[in-house]
């Protein structure tokens, strides 16, 4: 039954947000062969994007239950699938874990949960970095910002950034913590798998994130080009940076995520450029290029799982 509704909800999820956007309008300026060749590209990036999440995922499932790479790119779909159709993604992490075996799916969800934190930093990371260089190369182009308040945005973000760090490099510590805590409880047993990562493994997979980071980022910054919006690459980083941050941070349900993709892309990108419509043209086409095609696939994976 979870596999059906599973699967017409993306359906009916993909179709109710294709629907708001005219998609004859969504076309590139020019189609020449240039033009087709870096759209093929971008769509190329796409499993690329997924095979790294899938490898790194395998990484970290391994303590745990030793899966082939098509069974994780599996369980990575099957993960968007859910995702989707959840408030915040929320329902990314345990998508994933239908694929396991019963008994270790408890601990999958934790070991799962340490890799979408690694991308969370690598994001995070990037957001920070791409603040700092607007504020010290671009200020000018904002209206004049209280000097008070950046200043404790600055102090809240390197904070944030190194609790986050910490907490991915010290992992097992947390576990020992709640140990003691709670000695007897079950989802402190699933912890136990956090405290089997060294350090060289955590940032092996720092390194993975960061690979999909560079992923979507040349992504976007094609398909802005396609969208004939003319940027400087330094300008788009920036820009991408600070978009992906916010939109991250942001806690919305899934229904209301393309919206606030394409407002943060036009907030912060919007400061480089007036074509407002490329930018929400590159936003959404690599919304459905990254997400609804990958969730539609998921679905069709999960109906096919024996859980």
């Amino acid at each position: 039954m979870l596999k059906i509704v599973l699967t017409i909800l993306t359906f009916v999820f993909i179709y109710f947000k294709v629907k708001d956007f005219d998609l004859l309008n969504f076309k590139f300026p020019n189609c020449d062969f240039k033009t087709c060749l870096l759209f093929f590209f971008v769509l190329f990036l796409m499993p690329v994007n997924w095979i790294v999440e899938s490898v790194k995922w395998k990484f970290l499932i391994k303590k745990i239950e030793d899966v082939s790479l098509p069974t994780a790119i599996k369980a990575v779909l099957t993960g968007i699938a859910f995702a989707l159709i959840s408030p915040a993604r929320v329902g990314e992490v345990p998508g994933r874990v239908f694929v396991l075996k019963k008994e270790h799916r408890g601990k999958a969800l934790f070991a799962t949960a340490a890799g979408s934190l690694s991308q969370m930093l690598v994001t995070l990371s990037a957001g920070v970095i791409g603040g700092i260089f607007f504020l010290f190369f671009f200020a000018d182009k904002t209206e004049k910002p209280d000097a008070e308040l950046i200043f404790y945005l600055k102090i809240a973000s390197v904070a944030l950034l190194l609790v986050g760090f910490m907490l991915l490099f010290n992992i097992k510590y947390v576990y020992s913590i709640l140990k003691k805590w709670r000695p007897k409880s079950a989802g402190v047993k699933h912890l136990e798998i956090l405290s089997e990562y060294s350090v060289r493994e955590l940032f092996i997979v720092l390194l993975y994130s960061l690979l999909r980071y560079v992923v979507f980022c040349t992504q976007f910054i094609i398909l802005l080009y396609l969208f004939d919006v003319r940027i400087l690459w330094y300008e788009a980083l920036i820009g991408i940076s600070l978009s992906y941050l916010f939109s991250s941070l942001i806690p919305v349900l899934s229904v209301f995520e393309v919206g606030v993709r394409g407002m943060s892309s036009i907030l912060f990108l919007g400061l480089f450029t007036a074509n407002i419509p490329g930018i929400l043209s590159a936003t959404v086409f690599l919304w459905l290029i990254n997400l609804a095609l990958p969730a539609i696939i998921g679905s069709g994976t999960f109906y096919k799982t024996k859980i």
